[in-house]
């Protein structure tokens, strides 16, 4: 019998055991049948918008089932609960995700599933992995987190992050402009509004996309948020921290700190530099 190596990390993960059942005895997983039909059952009356609404959605149904007295057992799941004795899970959550090897393209994007998610230009033609999650992606080029995007399940969409495109800036200044205005424009709706509220209040939206553009590729995605209510760009350069892009892949992700938080408050004390005179 083969399994999933997948599965099998979930397994080892949570430390329980698998017994698969024999083929063609259908009496051995009648029960287990039952609650994937009940589920199957529940979701086309309950469309659901997204993963964390399925999720939120399925545990009051279950909240609700587990209060029903079982026809088989004449008590209520819930109760029985409490004889089970399971284990409590791991303190650190499992993370499911799938590993893809791939190769980002020319222009600076990975497909999958019918999507193409962006990449910085630097990496175009190099070997990667796409770690897949539920509810977003990642792209890792040796070892190194370059890119991260929010998972799309529609089909044949471009998701791209402006920042990924620096080298538009050494670009003929007319395509520069119409280019980074569609990217800045497409990044998020609040963008999107920022920039019409500026074309409104009688300002040139492609040089305002430029200069957000610049403000980005010198901060972190995290920290852009253009303003609203018809605020001129000007009020928007002093919410933005200054950070190069050498500064930016310079910086850990997770910084290291010791145990002992004193051993960062070590001095040794100076020397008189006279103690080396006497060394020559």
């Amino acid at each position: 019998m083969t399994f999933n190596p997948q599965f099998l990390d979930f397994v080892r993960h949570h430390g329980f055991s698998v017994h698969p059942c024999t083929p063609g005895r259908a009496n051995e997983k009648g029960r287990v049948e039952r609650v994937i039909r009940d589920v199957k059952d529940f979701l086309p009356v309950d469309p659901c918008q997204d993963l964390q609404e399925v999720n939120r959605k399925v545990s009051l149904w279950r909240q609700e089932r587990n209060q029903r007295v079982h026809r088989s057992t004449e008590k209520r799941p819930i109760d029985l609960l409490k004889e089970e004795k399971l284990k409590p899970l791991p303190q650190i959550p499992y993370s499911p995700h799938q590993v893809l090897r791939s190769l980002i393209s020319k222009t600076g994007f990975i497909e999958f599933d019918t999507n193409r998610y962006s990449a910085p230009s630097s990496f175009s033609e190099a070997s990667c992995e796409l770690l897949v999650y539920p509810e977003y992606v990642e792209i890792w080029v040796k070892g190194k987190r370059v890119a991260r995007h929010p998972r799309s399940f529609d089909r044949k969409q471009k998701i791209e992050d402006p920042s990924h495109r620096e080298k538009l800036l050494q670009i003929t200044p007319h395509f520069k402009a119409k280019r980074i205005y569609q990217l800045m424009n497409r990044m998020d709706r609040s963008v999107a509004s920022f920039l019409g509220e500026a074309e409104a209040d009688g300002q040139d939206p492609m040089e305002v996309a430029h200069e957000l553009f610049r403000l980005l590729t010198r901060s972190s995605k995290a920290s852009f948020s253009p303003p609203s209510g018809g605020k001129r760009f000007e009020g928007l350069q002093g919410q933005i921290p200054s950070e190069s892009p050498s500064a930016r892949q310079g910086r850990p992700e997770q910084p290291v700190h010791p145990q002992n938080p004193q051993l960062l408050n070590i001095t040794y004390p100076g020397r008189s530099l006279k103690d080396y005179d006497n060394l020559i």
